[in-house]
């Protein structure tokens, strides 16, 4: 499966109108903006996104997470990073106070399938996109040091979101409220590994104790099934990298055998060089979303003599959301 050149869609722009109050949000420009100092419970949408909200929780580490909750109304569909044969991941700008940053967005356990021919990766129940939020100078550090009181300030966040059914919509999101917000959302959450909202969050490779191989152009990956029956893997959506998955099919089905799991595949086109993985995706433990997943990315070797590619072997790789 090439990965993915996104056709032509005739995108349409949501209109809100829904009946306002003191505690929702209010038009900006076309878009409904929620106060997410106020904004605990989902808000309406249109035909295709039924309720959204933002809001915040604190990982175990102590940082901020924004919580983007979205519900596709029924029978539509929104995305995970790498949307398949078609659709757009959403995507999120923050804007924080000075002396912190925004993280990537960390994406829970998709759906994985075949829908009317095409591949579909991301979500047609409520999904819940995690952004990170910590010091500039300490993207894994607590919150904030010791006594040190956190500065204050605003923060916002204007999202897209593509939701689909026979056709597609793009919503365009915003919240905004004091800094430092609530942690309305729970806390204590754990991004590598954990979950949140029903569904599992990617671990790192090394802490599921994961080893893939880069052999010429063969993929292995292997480890513990964790009691898991099923291993399946789905690609990242990593310029210039292309897999072969089974026609028909959306994923790499793998072997389980005495508790330990195994799954090769063809690398038909690796990432476009240094600066992208080579391979990058998602191990699917099991097929409930409550199920383990584990984010695997391989470097890009250096290419041998012959132009070809060199064994690489990893034990170890970083979440999507940059963190070792």
């Amino acid at each position: 499966m090439s990965l993915p050149v996104l056709p032509a869609i005739l995108v349409s722009q949501l209109l809100m109108a829904a009946p306002q109050d003191a505690g929702d949000p209010a038009p900006d420009g076309g878009a409904r903006a929620v106060d997410a100092g106020q904004a605990s419970g989902a808000e309406p949408r249109s035909e295709a996104i039924a309720s959204n909200s933002f809001r915040w929780a604190q990982a175990a580490d102590g940082s901020w997470i924004l919580v983007a909750s979205v519900d596709p109304a029924p029978g539509w569909h929104v995305y995970w990073t790498n949307p398949g044969d078609s659709g757009n991941a959403p995507s999120f700008q923050v804007t924080v106070p000075e002396g912190w940053r925004a993280g990537k967005t960390v994406y829970p356990r998709p759906e994985a399938k075949v829908v009317d021919g095409s591949v579909f990766y991301g979500y047609s129940r409520s999904v819940q996109y995690l952004i990170p939020v910590r010091r500039s100078d300490a993207m894994s550090a607590d919150s904030w040091p010791g006594n040190d009181p956190p500065a204050g300030g605003k923060w916002k966040v204007r999202a897209k979101v593509m939701a689909c059914k026979e056709r597609c919509v793009m919503a365009t999101l915003a919240a905004g409220g004091e800094w430092p917000p609530s942690a309305d959302a729970g806390s204590g959450i754990v991004l590598d590994g954990g979950s949140f909202g029903g569904r599992s969050l990617p671990a790192k490779a090394a802490t599921a104790g994961i080893f893939a191989r880069l052999e010429t152009d063969t993929v292995r990956i292997e480890g513990p099934a964790q009691g898991h029956g099923s291993v399946r893997f789905i690609p990242a959506g990593v310029p210039g990298m292309q897999i072969d998955i089974p026609e028909g099919s959306a994923a790499i089905e793998g072997t389980v055998e005495g508790g330990n799991f195994k799954i090769k595949f063809r690398l038909a086109s690796p990432g476009v060089g240094p600066g992208e993985p080579a391979v990058a995706g998602l191990i699917l433990l099991g097929n409930s979303p409550a199920d383990p997943c584990v984010w695997l990315s391989i470097p890009h070797p250096l290419a041998g003599p012959d132009g070809s590619l060199g064994g690489n072997g990893v034990g170890a790789s970083g979440l999507p959301d940059g963190s070792k």
